[in-house]
């Protein structure tokens, strides 16, 4: 079975294991202080490897339904973000007097914004969660 842990960092790992407590034996080393927060099943993962001239490989594209799955489910706040500044109409009408490459820009620019704000507030949702995990594990080491 496939299970997604979530760090406290923000990062999410994919790993294959029996069950969940397996999973959290992941062979992947942790940064310090880092935790896993959740761990969830995944019902599907596919991602394609390409081969570098550097002899490398590096991951050249995903399934749309396992990066939907993830970022959905993992990053929630993140996903919003991703569908707001998608479901705004990506430019006005043309102004004629300013030169199109500035309004396209300009259009960029606003919804790199409303992505990067969703990514603060995720990542400050997850440093926030991190720290109840911190918490609720030491209240139960002093027992």
């Amino acid at each position: 079975m496939l299970y997604v842990l979530r760090l406290s960092g923000g990062d999410c790992i994919v790993t294959a294991a029996e069950d969940e407590r397996s999973a959290l034996a992941c062979t992947l080393k942790l940064a310090d202080g880092e935790t896993v927060v959740s761990v969830r099943l995944l019902s599907s993962f596919a991602v394609r490897f390409s081969p570098t001239d550097s002899g490398s490989l590096e991951v050249s594209s995903w399934d749309d339904f396992s990066l939907d799955d993830i970022l959905a489910n993992e990053y929630p706040i993140l996903n919003e973000a991703f569908r707001r500044a998608n479901s705004v109409r990506f430019m006005p009408p043309l102004n004629s007097d300013e030169p199109l490459f500035a309004q396209l820009s300009a259009a960029h620019e606003q919804n790199t914004q409303i992505i990067a704000k969703g990514l603060k507030v995720e990542l400050e949702r997850l440093s926030s969660e991190s720290a109840i995990q911190v918490k609720k594990s030491s209240a139960g080491k002093s027992h």
